[in-house]
């Protein structure tokens, strides 16, 4: 089942190919193909555009007319995107600069902060600022946590649990594995 969260998005302003800011992209190795209009970079791959990084094993960049018309780049295997506060991880992910999404599979996690939402597949739409998951999974920290009994506000330990003076730390559930695994409530 899909939801949509109707807040900031997780990238807002994420653009790869349009802008001032120049990409820059680093790899172990780099095969260009004219033909088929791509670029690939393979081994410790890191893209870097104003405040927005990628990191993967291998990056395909498919490109139009010329290099500088990114259409969408295509990160394989231990990819992470990250843009101030925000950041989210997977195997496999798609930044279509056509359709102005985000989408990511294989044991997909976006975090902003403590919070994060994962699920099989989250794809973010850059410009409405929404986020559609399937078979979302969310731990969510309030802003303001609730008084303890004594009226003495309650306290984050090491562990980012919260501790009362009275009652021993709570500990949220982590978001791991996939949906259709056993250890899911």
């Amino acid at each position: 089942m899909a939801s949509t969260e109707p807040n900031q998005g997780a990238f807002p302003g994420m653009q790869f190919s349009s802008g001032k800011e120049p990409i820059h992209i680093t790899g172990n190795s780099m095969s260009f193909d004219q033909n088929k209009r791509s670029v690939v970079w393979s081994g410790r791959v890191h893209v870097n555009n104003g405040n927005s990084q990628v990191t993967s094993d291998s990056l395909r960049v498919n490109y139009g007319q010329d290099l500088h018309d990114v259409k969408e780049m295509i990160a394989d295997g231990n990819v992470r995107i990250s843009q101030g506060t925000r950041w989210a991880t997977g195997d496999h992910a798609i930044l279509d600069q056509t359709r102005h999404t985000v989408t990511l599979t294989g044991s997909p996690v976006v975090h902003d902060g403590e919070d994060q939402i994962a699920g099989t597949k989250i794809t973010v739409h850059l410009d409405t600022n929404q986020s559609d998951v399937e078979n979302a999974r969310a731990v969510i920290y309030p802003k303001e946590s609730k008084s303890s009994v004594d009226g003495a506000p309650p306290s984050r330990g090491a562990s980012g649990a919260v501790q009362t003076p009275d009652r021993p730390p709570q500990v949220p559930p982590a978001i791991q594995g996939s949906p259709t695994e056993d250890n899911n409530p």
